[in-house]
């Protein structure tokens, strides 16, 4: 009785996984960076320990087995399986449990991440991971690092109702990239993961097999509060759709590509802390279902939110009490996000510098794109020599002439927007008087004002926005006879405010 329970107990404590040494698909079998290529029945073991053990046995044929003891490894050992006992060869799996043995065993790493000088990632592989089919145990292992504990093991499934003893651990980051077909299970609730700091590229996902991805685990009550880095975590998770809003954010600097290409994500995330945040680029890019309230954030740290919500089209949430007064990169923030509506003109822009394309296919309507332009274009600290770039379709009320003009005066690029015909909205709306008139309207040589009084000075735009005059005003009248024939917008500037109109040169 003792002898058995001591035995239970010993296999409680290993690390268990299932593998196909003659793998699943032949056409994508990784080769083992520096070592000889395995057959058809061996598995390179990326493990790293100290005098452990390996017990090995063919499942379904438990008599086929082998322990290998005092076992040391920094990278990978070779594990050769023998002549299966099953009738079809090709279909044999294996059940490799690990123990500390006389030792530790601390460590699985099926890949190291190589980031040259050019850019782009490169990767070495230490193990088999297209043999790897299952974790059935996670065991008492105290793992030092996940540190692309199981990147690129596209058929691993978890089945383990025990969780790892993470308490070590402060790197998770690539555990599971490219694990296409993990689907995960409830046990990873369970999973402590207080300790840990890095969690980029996590769960990211790029490859191009066809192998549908199910990834969907229940994480929303893992412990955060010591997490720095969250870039890539979950990119391309297409039916990723947990709840979050609980996790502790408050130590975050760098959120990139987060939800990048998350095809189904749509959860509240309003109560995260992000105030140490620094870049948040690309976070939600290419989202098609994300419009969840973020209104709450504070990004007063942010530098970098540049394709934040491109091609995110349901998304359309107020960000008016955003502090962008530090960022520099908001290109493409909002292209094609087709149904973004919102006003953004109490956005403080002092430190931009690139801004190429960031309303771009958006949907803000004539309203919104004027206040939009009225509050940048009235603020002194906004930014000098920006390229907005190219916002076809974009309409914008004759009121905010003048603040568009102020922005091509300071050097700003806007191209393809025309004059609508909304009026600026009721923000400002104390500014404009409307109960004056000019005539004649078509006009040849001079215009004449009527009921304006205390008129200061005037501009004279073309539909498009460029200035073509401008000047004091000391009579009731200015001539025009210098422009040539078209439509113009005319704005008088008087002590109570400002009058804008239309009128055609004949």
């Amino acid at each position: 009785m003792v002898m058995l329970f001591i035995q239970i107990i010993k296999a409680q404590n290993e690390f268990i996984t299932i593998w196909k040494p003659s793998g699943i698909n032949p056409n994508f079998t990784t080769i083992v960076t520096g070592q000889i290529p395995s057959t058809s029945s061996q598995i390179w073991f990326p493990g790293t320990g100290l005098n452990y053990t390996i017990q090995w046995e063919e499942v379904n044929y438990p008599q086929h087995n082998e322990t290998l003891t005092n076992v040391t490894s920094i990278g990978q050992t070779l594990i050769s399986f023998g002549t299966p006992h099953n009738p079809n060869p090709a279909q044999a799996t294996y059940r490799v449990k690990v123990s500390n043995g006389n030792g530790v065993f601390s460590q699985i790493k099926f890949a190291t991440v190589i980031t040259p000088p050019s850019g782009g990632l490169s990767w070495t592989h230490h193990g088999n991971s297209d043999k790897l089919l299952e974790i059935s145990q996670w065991g008492n292992i105290q793992w030092q690092s996940m540190y692309n504990a199981f990147s690129y093991c596209r058929y691993v499934q978890i089945t383990a109702a025990d969780s790892p003893n993470l308490s070590a651990v402060e790197d998770a980051s690539y555990m599971f990239y490219n694990a296409s077909s993990l689907t995960g299970n409830s046990s990873m609730a369970n999973w402590n993961t207080s300790n840990i700091k890095d969690f980029r590229n996590m769960f990211s996902h790029v490859s191009t097999l066809q192998i549908p991805d199910t990834f969907d685990a229940p994480i929303g009550s893992w412990n955060t509060s010591s997490a720095t880095d969250f870039k890539y975590m979950f990119e391309n998770r297409v039916v990723f759709n947990q709840n979050l809003n609980s996790w502790n954010t408050s130590n975050a600097t760098d959120m990139s590509f987060m939800f990048s290409g998350t095809q189904a994500f749509n959860q509240p995330l309003n109560s995260w802390n992000t105030s140490n945040v620094t870049n948040m680029m690309w976070m939600f890019h290419f989202n098609p279902n994300f419009n969840q309230p973020l209104n709450n954030w504070n990004i007063s740290k942010v530098t970098n939110i540049s394709h934040m919500f491109h091609g995110c089209t349901s998304f359309n949430q107020p960000l008016d009490s955003w502090n962008t007064s530090v960022v520099t990169d908001f290109n493409t923030i909002f292209s094609s996000a087709t149904n973004f509506n919102q006003n953004l003109q109490s956005w403080n822009l002092p430190a931009l510098t690139i801004g190429t394309l960031a309303l771009f296919a958006s949907g803000l309507d004539c309203d919104n794109y004027s206040n939009t332009l009225f509050g940048w274009g009235t603020n002194p600290n906004t930014a000098n020599n920006i390229n907005l770039g190219l916002v076809p379709n974009f309409t914008y009320a004759i009121d905010v002439v003048p603040q568009r003009n102020m922005l091509l005066s300071k050097g700003w690029t806007i191209t393809l927007d025309t004059v609508g015909e909304c009026r600026k909205l009721s923000t400002h709306e104390s500014t404009l008087i409307t109960n004056g008139s000019i005539y004649p309207n078509p006009v040849e040589n001079f215009i004449y004002f009527k009921n304006i009084k205390d008129a200061k000075s005037y501009t004279i735009t073309e539909m498009s926005g460029r200035l073509v005059a401008d000047g004091s005003l000391t009579k009731d009248f200015i001539s025009i006879q210098h422009l040539t024939s078209g439509n113009y917008i005319l704005q008088v500037i008087t002590k109570q405010g400002i009058q804008t109109f239309k009128f055609i040169k004949k």
